[in-house]
């Protein structure tokens, strides 16, 4: 049954599909706290930028290369990232991904927002080159 939707799908829709594989797959390795994982699914020159948003309504804006982003950290308790209902665009050999989502540790939502991701085609695959997440404690959707 699935074979048959997905040969239903356009081109345009295979794309986006593509592009969120890869997002899902950095979303995989942050879950498996697997940095190779997550590398794996990035362009080497890219940034990622945190804004974070304090209970008292003040904001911090932080840039680092994006393999900062990489980096998993050591521990036993189960990470879960998801965007929900992400929207992409695609054009040509760049695409973006925008949406709100979720991290949750052991099954709690720990923080939310929304979160950007720039991608690009780079030898027939789809990279990320730059992500943008927003992070707030306060007003978060349960998992």
């Amino acid at each position: 049954m699935l074979l048959g939707a997905l040969v239903a799908l356009s081109p345009a829709d295979t794309e986006q599909a593509k592009v969120l594989a890869t997002i899902d797959a950095a979303f995989a390795g942050i879950t498996a706290r697997d940095s190779a994982a997550i590398a794996a699914q990035l362009r080497v020159t890219g940034t990622a930028t945190v804004i974070m948003e304090k209970p008292d309504g003040t904001r911090t804006v932080r840039n680092v290369p994006l393999a900062a982003w990489a980096e998993a950290s050591p521990g036993t308790e189960h990470y879960e990232e998801r965007m929900i209902a992400p929207e992409v665009r695609v054009e040509g050999e760049m695409a973006s991904v925008w949406g709100p989502y979720t991290f949750a540790i052991d099954g709690t939502v720990r923080h939310c927002g929304f979160q950007h991701f720039d991608l690009v085609r780079e030898a027939g695959q789809w990279k990320i080159q730059n992500v943008t997440w927003s992070v707030r404690t306060a007003g978060c959707p349960p998992k």
